[in-house]
């Protein structure tokens, strides 16, 4: 069993406008330095020192639609609220999602 973490906006309340510079500033502003990967129509975001990232999907602006933190992170209880807080000044939820 894998858990993965989701996170999503609310579309109603926050419809996606952020782009991946402005998540990685965000990230960086955390204390969360970061790079983004892109392919496609998803982002890879990797944290420096760490084997977490994340990966986006974004839409044809280039605005991120959802975020997934894969199982095999590394991070830590500091690592996951600097995260998460993040992710609630962007009016994002949280929803861990189990993968078999």
């Amino acid at each position: 069993m894998i858990v993965e973490d989701n996170f999503f906006p609310d579309p109603k309340d926050h419809p996606p406008q952020i782009t991946v510079d402005e998540i990685c500033e965000r990230f960086a502003a955390a204390g969360l330095p970061c790079r983004p990967e892109r392919q496609d129509m998803e982002v890879k975001i990797i944290f420096d020192g760490r084997k977490a990232n994340l990966l986006f999907t974004v839409n044809a602006s280039g605005n991120l639609l959802t975020a997934t933190m894969p199982d095999e992170s590394d991070y830590d209880p500091d690592f996951a609220c600097a995260l998460f807080d993040v992710f609630d000044s962007m009016g994002w939820s949280y929803e861990p999602t189990q993968v078999d």
